[in-house]
Formats: C-alpha cells, structure tokens, sequence
C-alpha cells in the first residue's frame, strides 16, 4: 500500500485531528514527506473539485471533511460532539476565560456542573482548584476540534465575531 493511501485513509476514519508525526509512524516516513504527501492530495482533490478537504488544524495536525459550502447540506447528517445546551456551557466558557465554574454555574444553572464535568472529561476544557471552586479555560483540543486559534484572546475575538454574525 503507498503511503499516500495510508494517510488518506487515516485522515479519513479519524473524527479527530491526526499529527504528522503519527501519520509518519504509520507510514514509514519523515515528517517532511508526509508534509508533501498531503499537498498532493489537497491538489488531487481540488483538481477533481471533490466534497472533501483536508484542513491544517492547529499546525501539524490535519483532519478530512466535507467542503464548508456542502456543510449546510450535510449538518442533520453530522452528531455532535456535545448536545446543546453543553454547547452553549462551553460557548460561555470559551467567551469568558479564564471563568470561575461559580460564574458559570451562576449564568448557566446547576445543570452546568454535570456540563462541565463532561466537557472536562472530553478534553474540550481545563479545570483547576481556585479556592473552592475552579478555573476553567478551553484546551488545545477545543481550539483544534472547533477550528480556533490556541490564543485565548484570538478565541475570545473568533467568538465574538462569531456572535456578531447571527
């Protein structure tokens, strides 16, 4: 099998964004080649005007879907990765970082413990001790899996641009 199918196939099955270096273990390549491999896909398919895409997420970390101008189409199709109303925790999150959980808690009703909680434990946000209660602030795997930047600040004004939108 060449190596450009093994990346195009990983890039594939994955949900989650995949390394370079990972994508170069399960090649046999360097890094640089990998590199090079996906440009020539991201060429292959734009050449053929295909509904998928590879991204650059984060760096070197590069997932495969569909064209944003299908996604209109395709959002029924896709489930999420949070229900609702843990979106809408985790929005508040990212807009007010750092933010007590009280401060949540308080905008966002006792439901947002178990919001958190679970959002802790997917990786989407951090929680540290601060005095009896905790910081919370997005992580690298919010900013990759949603498409922000890892600044906090640059999120914040993704965020709000966002809003301004709707």
């Amino acid at each position: 099998m060449h190596a450009k199918q093994v990346i195009e196939a990983a890039l594939f099955v994955s949900s989650d964004p995949v390394s370079v270096d990972k994508l170069a273990e399960l090649t046999g390549r360097t890094p640089d080649e990998v590199r090079a491999l996906i440009e020539e896909l991201r060429r292959d398919y734009a050449a053929r005007d295909s509904a998928l895409e590879i991204r650059s997420i984060g760096g070197d970390y590069y997932l495969m879907q569909a064209r944003e101008a299908l996604s209109g189409l395709l959002i029924e199709l896709v489930k999420p990765a949070v229900a609702q109303e843990v979106l809408k925790t985790l929005s508040l999150i990212a807009l007010r970082q750092p933010v007590t959980q009280a401060e949540v808690v308080k905008a966002r009703g006792s439901a947002a413990y178990a919001h958190v909680k679970e959002l802790v434990a997917k990786g989407f946000v951090s929680a540290s001790p601060a005095g009896r209660t905790k910081m919370l602030t997005t992580t690298e795997k919010f900013s990759d899996y949603f498409g922000f930047s890892r600044d906090i600040a640059e999120v914040k004004k993704q965020i709000g641009e966002l809003l301004m939108r709707r």
